[in-house]
């Protein structure tokens, strides 16, 4: 295919493992074009994007988000993380957490955005898996603290997270079902 940004995104898959390369101040300044240029529903852009490269910041988003998982009592599941490298960030160099303000479409735009994280991030050689679980380190008074720490504006809720960097382990994109697809 002739076309670089289906080509992009055809050859993207969920990466779960980085080598402790940093990115570079230009990379982040791409990723961060990026995100910033995700459209919104009515133009509101009432999202903020926490791009996470300290180390200790880092080790503190992953403190938190099994805390919130074992207060939610689900020690099989931190068990099996466990066993798969213990990281729910893989190690990435980056995490960008997309928060927002409440509101109908405040989701939609965050996944929009993070998804142009994902291929401009592709695009440049660089890796990604998008995350859902943060979330928990992030909810309701107990999360507070974290929201806190990671600079949430006031009244702004997790949306998604996503690592970024680069790759330390092989994973073909996944294959699709034409099926799943319905013409009228």
């Amino acid at each position: 295919m002739e076309n670089e940004v289906l080509n992009t995104i055809l050859k993207r898959s969920s990466i779960r493992a980085y080598s402790p390369e940093k990115l570079t101040g230009e990379e982040l300044a791409v990723l961060k074009k990026a995100a910033l240029a995700s459209p919104t529903a009515m133009n509101r852009q009432n999202q903020r994007f926490i791009f996470v490269t300290d180390d200790a910041k880092l080790a503190e988003l992953e403190k938190g988000i099994f805390e919130s998982i074992l207060h939610n009592g689900d020690a099989e599941f931190v068990e099996r993380m466990k066993k798969r490298g213990g990281r729910i960030t893989y190690e990435a160099p980056l995490v960008v957490i997309i928060c927002a303000a409440p509101g109908h479409y405040a989701r939609v735009d965050a996944g929009i955005a993070v998804e142009n994280i994902a291929l401009a991030a592709k695009s440049m050689g660089l890796d990604s898996v998008i995350l859902g679980m943060p979330e928990g380190a992030f909810v309701g008074e107990e999360g507070r603290a974290m929201r806190e720490s990671f600079c949430f504006p006031e009244g702004y809720e997790y949306c998604i997270a996503i690592s970024v960097g680069h790759r330390a382990t092989d994973k073909p994109p996944h294959e699709w079902d034409e099926a799943h697809v319905i013409e009228l």
